[in-house]
């Protein structure tokens, strides 16, 4: 895979994009006196990986769901989707 496949991927998924950056400006922290200690610089980038991990896995549930619905349409033209229930009102109490 080359570097401008890598880019092409990357602006599908902006988010995930933006916490590949923050990782880099670590990489990068320590020559700019960004960081002043291993702590300090673990401590980010665990929080950086944490955020990519939810990111990584919120695009996977949208695009399965996606799929998922895409696949029944498909085998159910007729379904219908987002259509709110109609209520026949509400049962009386008894006494």
């Amino acid at each position: 895979m080359e570097v401008k496949d890598i880019a092409a991927m990357l602006d599908k998924y902006p988010d995930i994009k933006a916490r590949l950056k923050e990782m880099l400006e670590i990489v990068e922290g320590p020559s700019h006196g960004e960081f002043s200690s291993v702590d300090a610089i673990e401590e980010r980038t665990i929080g950086v990986v944490r955020s990519i991990g939810k990111d990584l896995i919120q695009n996977w549930a949208a695009q399965q769901s996606a799929q998922t619905s895409a696949h029944i349409q498909n085998r159910m033209p007729s379904a219908k989707k987002n259509i709110k229930k109609k209520s026949i009102g509400t049962a009386p109490l008894e006494k």
